[in-house]
């Protein structure tokens, strides 16, 4: 069975999106805190977003069975690759700065990589999600993907998380409101 190419990095909404969305103020603060206090996956957050924006929700079985083609992509591709990227900070070997800096620049194009890869993943899923009936209004639409996808992770609807969301959700749909 043959495999459809990937799209180019340009013709992939759901990249362009995150991309675009990840440069507002507050956005790769919030993304990465999630990602590192609660284990979110960044691009799951910008697709409940991205598909929130054109009034899509998803429901959980769906979301369910994108996270599950994810984990291990995720967790054993996507999350080493940072950890050492993140680890040469601080490397424990006594190298010039230059040679650290040019390594984590290296490894942060590739993480870069790795991640448009999955969103191609998701963008596979995006397409063979069954078409709604009518569409949402965006902050609503945003707000069950990304209620479910919490939900899904088990992250208390006490955590401060769920704060973050809500201030990506604001981040979001102040951004768009204005175009």
């Amino acid at each position: 069975m043959a495999q459809a190419a990937l799209p180019a990095r340009k013709q992939n909404p759901l990249w362009r999106y995150s991309l675009r969305v990840y440069r507002l103020p507050g956005v790769e603060s919030v993304c990465l805190a999630l990602q590192d206090g609660s284990g979110t996956d960044t691009n799951l957050l910008l697709y409940c977003c991205w598909l929130g924006e054109g009034g899509r929700s998803v429901d959980k079985r769906s979301l369910r069975a994108t996270m599950a083609a994810l984990k291990r992509w995720q967790t054993e591709v996507i999350q080493p690759v940072r950890q050492v990227r993140r680890a040469l900070k601080s490397a424990p070997l006594d190298l010039p700065d230059d040679t650290l800096l040019d390594l984590r620049r290296r490894l942060a194009a590739i993480e870069l990589d790795l991640e448009y890869l999955e969103q191609c993943r998701l963008l596979e899923q995006a397409q063979a999600l069954p078409v709604m009936g009518r569409a949402l209004l965006p902050r609503e639409a945003m707000g069950q993907n990304l209620r479910r996808y919490l939900e899904l992770m088990a992250i208390p609807a006490s955590a401060g998380a769920w704060q973050q969301v809500r201030s990506l959700i604001d981040a979001c749909c102040g951004a768009f409101a204005s175009r």
